[in-house]
């Protein structure tokens, strides 16, 4: 084989998961579905192809029957994780081992905010409790005005007498929570 030879083959290699700086104006945040508590397995997965994804995680003390208590790391929406990618590249991403498929709504694929996914990163680095509602639309709409999550716009709920903060995430149909003082809030008139 000749040097111009070996050349072309090694140019003709496409890297999936690396697009050109001009498809990184296109990149969206997407979510994907994954097997049954294969989340972590696909995110690794996922990484390994070089793919930008997000998977959140808490950390939570659980206690078992024989008072043992051990910190588990745990998912905050099951069977789900996002990925920043170029729409062109999710059928590929969803072939890979444990990705069943993205979340699309009338043929298109489900678009996620990067502002909820900034917001949710957030909430994970506050290091509170952080709880997920599902169904959750009632609520009153309020702004945050102090804090690391100053000028994040959510829902207003109170559960077990305790006042919780929430980003929507319609694409999923889920909320998440974590516990916030009033005294930071403002209500979001628009």
């Amino acid at each position: 084989m000749s040097f111009t030879q070996n050349t072309v083959i090694n140019n003709a290699v496409k890297v999936v998961g690396k697009p050109s700086i001009k498809s990184l104006q296109d990149q969206n945040w997407y979510v994907l579905y994954t097997a049954p508590r294969a989340e972590k397995i696909a995110k690794r997965e996922l990484e390994f192809n070089n793919y930008e994804v997000f998977l959140p995680i808490t950390t939570t003390l659980r206690v078992w029957k024989n008072r043992q208590k051990k910190m588990i790391d745990s998912v905050v929406f099951p069977s789900y994780i996002f990925i920043h990618t170029n729409e062109r590249y999710l059928a590929e991403a969803c072939r890979i081992n444990k990705i069943s498929t993205y979340l699309h709504c009338g043929g298109k694929p489900s678009k996620v905010d990067p502002k909820c996914i900034e917001g949710i990163k957030r909430m994970l680095e506050m290091n509170q409790e952080i709880s997920v509602s599902e169904n959750f639309h009632e609520g009153e709409l309020v702004r945050i005005t102090k804090g690391p999550l100053a000028g994040y716009e959510g829902v207003l709920i109170h559960q077990k007498s305790k006042t919780k903060f929430g980003i929507h995430l319609k694409e999923i149909n889920q909320t998440i929570l974590v516990e916030i003082c009033t005294s930071v809030l403002e209500k979001n008139l628009a």
